[in-house]
């Protein structure tokens, strides 16, 4: 009868042995998972964010167009106006627009007639995607020098003016010490 106590006493020390192994092994565990799962959580967020962050060059796009196409205002003033109010982005640090006014000839592509960006602010380092201005820039306006075209999706009449604008912005990825390379998010709204 002296046996059965003594078992009882073994079987407990076994299952507190059980359980710290068992703690030992879900920490370890852990610390092999957790850095996996912190990775796509960031992951994810980014891409929320991206999206985010696009629709907003979006919107940004389509009211500089409806703006220069229907309003007497300068396209400096509407540029600053966009610009400033482009939250959660910071357009005047890490992003740029330009508005290009087009008019539609009668046997080719579209003619540039002006270019604008803003005087001050805008990542400066951030091109047009649709044309670059061979003329001389003077307080955020360039009128090219020659006869410059640009290709567009769209055929223009002849003597028809349009304005394409562009927001361009460098996203800063949560995750960039894993993902190198930093995208440009882009739009282009053409009215």
């Amino acid at each position: 009868m002296t046996g059965a106590p003594d078992q009882g006493r073994i079987a407990i020390v076994v299952r507190r042995l059980r359980r710290r192994y068992a703690s030992g092994v879900a920490t370890v565990e852990l610390a092999l998972v957790l850095p996996v799962l912190l990775v796509l959580a960031l992951g994810v967020i980014d891409f929320s964010r991206a999206i985010q962050f696009n629709n907003v060059l979006v919107h940004l796009t389509r009211e500089g167009a409806n703006l220069a196409a229907r309003t007497t205002e300068p396209p400096a003033y509407i540029l600053k106006a966009l610009m400033d109010t482009a939250t959660p982005l910071e357009m005047n640090r890490d992003g740029m627009m330009y508005i290009t006014k087009l008019q539609g000839q009668r046997d080719g592509p579209p003619r540039v007639l002006n270019q604008y960006r803003p005087a001050s602010g805008g990542k400066g380092s951030l091109r047009s995607a649709l044309v670059t201005c061979n003329g001389a820039w003077s307080a955020g306006s360039c009128t090219p020098s020659g006869t410059q075209t640009v290709t567009l999706p769209v055929a223009l009449n002849e003597g028809e003016i349009v304005y394409a604008v562009e927001s361009m912005y460098d996203y800063t990825l949560l995750t960039r010490y894993v993902v190198p390379t930093l995208p440009t998010l882009y739009s282009l709204t053409i009215l």
